[in-house]
């Protein structure tokens, strides 16, 4: 008879900056799961709001744990975190999404009798019921289409791993560091970290039963300094992984007909690409009053287009208080021949989607 595989302990790690609103919600929703050993929150950099909203709720949640640190990154607060605990396994959430009853035990029952494996839930975007920006829009139709390509088979999973709702062994995490002082790029450090993952032999696994909603949002001008970010961080990650080969930002607009891919790359190379994408911005926004939403997102993937070029081309800037503000927790995403070819496609998918 086949000896049932011991459920390992778990906690769950979250990085969070500025948004104390949502760690209000999190922390007895989080909590209210028993096998929960202990809510880790790693508040990164200054935010009295959030520290005084964690000391209120202290008292209350016994296997509330959390630190304050100097803002250094949302993986290096989670690697933070995951040192305050003495869990088999962590389960790393962004502070933007919600998770379903009962997801940290379910992903701790995934570990059962398993050991290097990195489960990777579901983060379907909870839009709002009317007016939602077009950056979330965006997003959300980005994020369907990734999970589609993960399970007809046309990426692993750690090829281009996507944090928010992932469970990893904690020595797994000690082992390999989810933290890479090597990645500086603001974007795509989870596809770093997937990438250090294959490496040193974890396997990716998905999982659609895992669900978190997650409540993305993006202002107009977060949402163009993250498109700004996503080309610098591709670029940043095709010089750091040396076997991906160069980058070639031409491929955010190799699905573009000829005029407009020349328009583009002529545009986004140019000191003129932020002004023309916050004119096509303000565009789109206009036709989304008139009520034209397929018009308003065609000039909105211009827009990101000519920022995701701009990005791999002058790198990527300062945000202004408000974005960075905004951006503080924000998805960090995302040697063999697949590997390659998957990770130079993500830009084409981003900006296609």
């Amino acid at each position: 008879m086949t000896t049932p595989a011991t459920i390992p302990s778990v906690s769950v790690i979250m990085a969070t900056r500025g948004r104390p609103e949502n760690l209000a919600q999190l922390v007895p929703l989080v909590l209210a799961d028993e096998s929960v050993r202990h809510f880790v929150v790693v508040v990164d950099g200054e935010d009295d709001e959030s520290v005084a909203l964690l000391s209120s709720l202290r008292p209350r949640f016994d296997r509330l744990v959390f630190q304050q640190v100097p803002h250094s990154g949302q993986l290096h607060a989670l690697e933070l975190g995951v040192t305050l605990t003495d869990a088999d396994v962590v389960l790393l959430l962004d502070d933007d999404v919600v998770p379903t009853p009962g997801l940290a035990a379910a992903h701790a029952r995934g570990h059962a009798g398993e050991h290097g494996l990195v489960l990777v839930g579901t983060m379907p975007v909870q839009l709002p019921a009317r007016h939602a920006d077009i950056g979330s829009l965006l997003y959300a139709r980005s994020y369907l289409a990734h999970v589609a390509r993960i399970e007809a088979g046309e990426h692993g999973v750690l090829d281009q791993l996507w944090l928010g709702n992932v469970s990893i062994r904690r020595s797994d995490c000690l082992s390999v560091g989810l933290y890479s002082p090597d990645f500086t790029a603001s974007y795509h450090a989870d596809q770093d970290l997937g990438f250090r993952l294959a490496e040193a032999g974890l396997v990716g696994r998905f999982d659609s039963s895992l669900v978190a909603a997650h409540r993305y949002r993006r202002s107009d001008p977060a949402f163009l300094h993250d498109s700004r970010r996503r080309g610098a961080g591709l670029l940043h990650l095709h010089s750091v992984h040396q076997r991906l080969g160069p980058f070639d930002p031409t491929v955010f607009t190799r699905d573009l007909p000829a005029p407009v891919a020349a328009f583009v790359r002529r545009i986004g190379s140019s000191s003129m690409a932020p002004g023309v994408a916050r004119l096509f911005l303000g565009l789109a926004g206009a036709l989304g009053v008139v009520g034209w939403g397929e018009g308003r997102l065609r000039l909105a993937q211009l827009a990101r287009r000519i920022m995701l070029f701009w990005g791999a081309t002058a790198g990527e800037g300062a945000a202004s208080p408000s974005v960075a503000q905004t951006e503080a927790t924000a998805p960090v995403h995302r040697g063999c021949s697949c590997a390659r070819s998957r990770a130079r496609d993500a830009g084409q998918q981003f900006a296609a989607n």
